[in-house]
């Protein structure tokens, strides 16, 4: 059965008057896809993958514009218009996403950005977002772990950290003591699964963690000195603020290595900096 809210791969039926219609090889439910926002030179028989939403008709639309989120997911909203009945944020869709002034946790307003969940109503089948997010982040079903490689998005600055989405499906927290480069609100980002929590958030930090980091750790600090010739001034002396504007890693971090790699017999320690021991 195609499936609203979701990216759906539909093949090309038939043409109609609006356009086309299109079906899934498992359903008879026609979907139109409007001349408007079909591709060039479609052909009858051909397979399409689409958004798919229900109009103020309860027609089933597809489109080939695809939103920064499907239903079930979390993204980053810039509000572009509030009405009394509710606000309209940009989701990347040739439609705006409608919050409902009932699903708003605080009052939105224009120019706004707001962590937003995609839900439908089961009622008429129509997108909505909501901001009160709690119940789903405290009904989280996590296909994540400890120590997976995660994509995360930074969404507010707060007094512990930065709180992300991840993976667009779930809620966490990277934390200010553990951020050694700068963070754009917004942009994406890699991280690591630090701590998946029992109250549905999630921990995560942008460097591998435990001893893993101290061996990408040596890789960074070999190739900082191969760059600088073999010596570099940064020694255990050296200010956290110094060592993380040259390596974007803590002090802690450093000691611990060039710890490793001296009596690993690759790098010499001397009072005003370190340097490669020669091949």
């Amino acid at each position: 059965m195609p499936k609203i809210g979701q990216i759906n791969e539909l093949t090309i039926l038939e043409t109609c008057s609006d356009g086309y219609n299109l079906k899934a090889e498992d359903s008879d439910d026609l979907v139109l896809l409007p001349e408007a926002y079909a591709p060039r030179n479609l052909e009858i028989g051909q397979k399409l993958e689409v958004f798919l939403y229900c109009d103020d008709n309860q027609v089933l639309i597809a489109t080939t514009e695809m939103p920064n989120a499907l239903a079930g997911e979390f993204a980053l909203m810039k509000v572009v218009d509030v009405k009394p009945f509710g606000a309209f944020l940009d989701w990347n869709h040739d439609k705006d996403l409608l919050v409902p002034e009932s699903e708003q946790r605080f009052p939105i307003r224009l120019g706004e950005s707001h962590v937003v969940r995609i839900c439908i109503d089961e009622r008429t089948n129509k997108i909505f977002g909501t901001t009160k997010i709690n119940k789903f982040i405290q009904e989280a079903e996590f296909d994540i772990d400890d120590g997976d490689s995660v994509t995360l998005v930074p969404v507010t600055d707060e007094e512990l950290g930065f709180r992300c989405i991840i993976n667009r499906k779930f809620i966490g927290m990277i934390y200010h003591n553990e951020i050694f480069q700068d963070i754009t609100m917004g942009e994406p980002l890699q991280g690591i699964v630090k701590k998946v929590r029992l109250d549905g958030l999630v921990d995560v930090a942008l460097q591998v963690q435990g001893f893993k980091n101290l061996v990408n750790a040596q890789d960074k600090i070999l190739a900082y000195l191969a760059e600088l010739g073999g010596k570099s001034p940064l020694h255990d002396k050296s200010s956290p603020d110094e060592i993380r504007s040259t390596l974007n890693m803590s002090k802690q971090t450093f000691k611990n290595t060039i710890g490793i790699l001296y009596r690993a017999k690759k790098i010499i320690i001397n009072k005003d900096g370190i340097e490669l021991v020669a091949p």
